[in-house]
């Protein structure tokens, strides 16, 4: 049950990187299209982090696949796409920070127990989630789009 929690987490996490990262790029954001691909991404990054690899490498691994998903699919341009797919997960970065803080603040939650209060943990990236998807919205309203989706056949 905690991989399918830690599953969706992923997913509503992924969702708000790629929808910030896409209103940063100046990309109006078409909801069902990132959904699946922040699944896809999600799934990718969590058997990334599974593995015996060096830790962290599941975030390299999506700020890779959130680029290349931009490029591909949208007219913005490149460069635009590649500093803001990194601004996208440095918001990531900082909402993390900034609630794990305040969790440690409030003693909710102590650098020691992370590990065993998985729940408390799995509410934090719920929260950071959710916050990422509204930044996104609201961020939408105020920087309007530039670029757009390509069309089927490439264009």
């Amino acid at each position: 049950m905690d991989i399918v929690l830690s599953y969706v987490q992923g997913i509503i996490e992924v969702l708000g990187s790629i929808a910030l990262a896409l209103v940063f790029s100046r990309v109006r954001i078409k909801w069902v299209k990132t959904t699946l691909t922040a699944a896809v991404i999600a799934a990718v990054m969590i058997g990334i982090r599974n593995l015996p690899v060096v830790f962290g490498i599941h975030m390299v691994a999506g700020i890779i696949m959130t680029f290349i998903f931009i490029i591909s699919v949208t007219t913005a341009d490149k460069s635009r796409a590649f500093i803001a797919v990194f601004a996208s997960f440095l918001v990531l970065g900082v909402i993390e920070y900034s609630i794990s803080w305040m969790l440690f603040r409030l003693n909710l939650l102590h650098i020691e127990d992370v590990g065993e209060v998985r729940s408390l943990w799995m509410l934090e990236g719920y929260i950071q989630a959710v916050l990422m998807n509204i930044i996104a919205v609201v961020l939408q309203i105020f920087l309007r789009p530039v670029y757009d989706w390509k069309n089927d056949n490439g264009t």
